[in-house]
């Protein structure tokens, strides 16, 4: 009969029990591990707290303490503003905001004092040197001309009368043989009705006959072409003295023409070269007086209301330091559609030519301070729904702030001018107006 084997060792083998205990001890530490995350989480983040109490509850513990209103410290401004928006609600609402001492501490409240407009407003605008077109003059051929001679050139300062462009021109020859000959005939025809005058007064004819009207007739016509003749050389721009002179030319001088300057200036383009054939269309130098010169001015339309004519200005020269006065002397009616903006102009003295055309100016237009404009920082204005407002202290209760809408007249980099809203002495609310309109929304609500 064959032995019983021997029994294994006990811990070899793997009874119920021991799988039952090893898998409560596994369930243990799993509630262990997940406690450890959530107190973690509950700890440090605002919604791990959240899940932690959560958690917490499904495993059936309650967690008061870890709660986000108890673990949350608030800061002195949140505090401040909880403790004003609670008051607020305590008593119908007035429209102010009343904070306490301790609240406006909390919160860094500053205030300053509304003063009143002073100094000028001063509209920064770039701008532009021109010459004034007054003074600018076009020298042109009035008739196809052959251009023999050039006496100036560009940078040349010239008197009027001085020879600028020695023209030769068939056309010329022609309009003076035209006048020479209108002249011939109108001596002619005044001389014949003279005649016929004298014998009409000496009774040879009667004062009604046909010769004598004829003769008179024949005489307007040809004083009529005669005085045709002349304008024509006028427009060409023949002097006058040169006019009574025609009979006297011989040849090819009828066909010569000298261009003269027609006023005093400088030479400022020059676009004629000799032997060359111009006509009317064709500019061969241009002339301007440089004593003066327009400066041309960019308003945008949201200054525009603000800029009239008279206003007195100042034209800075950036690059020289220079800095000349004026005044607005023209305001365009157009708004250029690529720019937005309105020309203005006003001109400058120029003596001794020391500015130049198109030289790149500033330009600050100064308009006087208006009775009841208020100057106020630039923090202490704040915007809702679009509109201006600003808070000021309310002058019986120190501790009560009023929300005031404001019409701004101009926006500057540190202070802004009011024309309604607020009066000169008030205190504004400066540093803090932002929470104190959240406050305000709050309690509206």
């Amino acid at each position: 009969m064959t032995p019983p084997s021997p029994a294994p060792p006990e811990h070899s083998r793997s009874s119920p029990r021991a799988a039952k205990n090893g898998f409560s001890r596994a369930i243990s530490w799993l509630f262990v591990g997940l406690l450890c995350g959530v107190t973690y989480v509950g700890l440090f983040t605002p919604q791990g707290r959240q899940v932690a109490d959560e958690t917490l509850r499904w495993l059936g513990w309650d967690r008061p303490s870890m709660s986000a209103a108890e673990d949350r410290l608030p800061s002195p401004a949140s505090k401040a503003l909880s403790d004003a928006e609670t008051a607020q609600t305590v008593r119908p609402w007035d429209g102010l905001v009343r904070l306490s001492v301790a609240q406006v501490q909390a919160l860094g409240l500053r205030t300053a004092i509304v003063a009143a407009q002073t100094d000028p407003l001063l509209i920064e605008l770039q701008g532009k040197t021109d010459y004034n077109p007054d003074t600018l003059m076009k020298v042109r051929p009035r008739f196809d001309a052959l251009v023999m001679a050039v006496h100036a050139t560009v940078g040349q300062e010239v008197k009027k009368g001085d020879p600028l462009i020695d023209l030769y021109s068939v056309r010329l020859a022609e309009a003076k043989l035209s006048y020479e000959s209108k002249q011939s005939q109108s001596a002619h025809d005044r001389q014949i009705a003279s005649q016929q005058r004298d014998l009409a007064s000496q009774g040879v004819i009667p004062p009604t006959s046909r010769i004598l009207l004829d003769a008179e007739n024949l005489e307007r016509r040809s004083e009529l072409e005669f005085k045709l003749a002349r304008d024509e050389l006028q427009v060409f721009g023949v002097p006058t003295e040169e006019i009574e002179s025609v009979a006297s030319e011989d040849g090819t001088q009828k066909a010569k023409m000298t261009l003269r300057a027609q006023a005093n200036g400088t030479i400022i383009a020059r676009d004629v070269v000799v032997g060359n054939i111009y006509d009317e269309k064709d500019t061969l130098l241009t002339i301007t007086a440089l004593n003066t010169l327009w400066v041309w001015g960019q308003v945008y339309e949201r200054d525009l209301s603000t800029i009239t004519v008279g206003l007195p200005w100042e034209v800075q020269f950036p690059f020289t330091k220079e800095v000349v006065d004026g005044q607005v002397e023209y305001v365009a009616n157009q708004v250029d559609p690529e720019t937005h903006a309105v020309r203005i102009r006003g001109s400058i003295p120029n003596e001794h030519g020391r500015f130049k055309s198109d030289q790149l100016v500033r330009v600050v237009v100064k308009k006087p301070p208006t009775a009841g404009n208020t100057t106020v920082p630039r923090i202490a204005v704040f915007t809702a729904d679009g509109e201006s407002y600003a808070f000021v202290a309310s002058t019986p209760d120190p501790d009560a702030f009023e929300r005031r809408k404001l019409k701004l007249v101009h926006e500057f980099r540190d202070h802004v001018i009011v024309a309604e809203g607020l009066a000169a002495g008030e205190n504004v609310v400066t540093n803090g107006s932002i929470l104190l309109a959240q406050i305000y929304e709050d309690s509206g609500n």
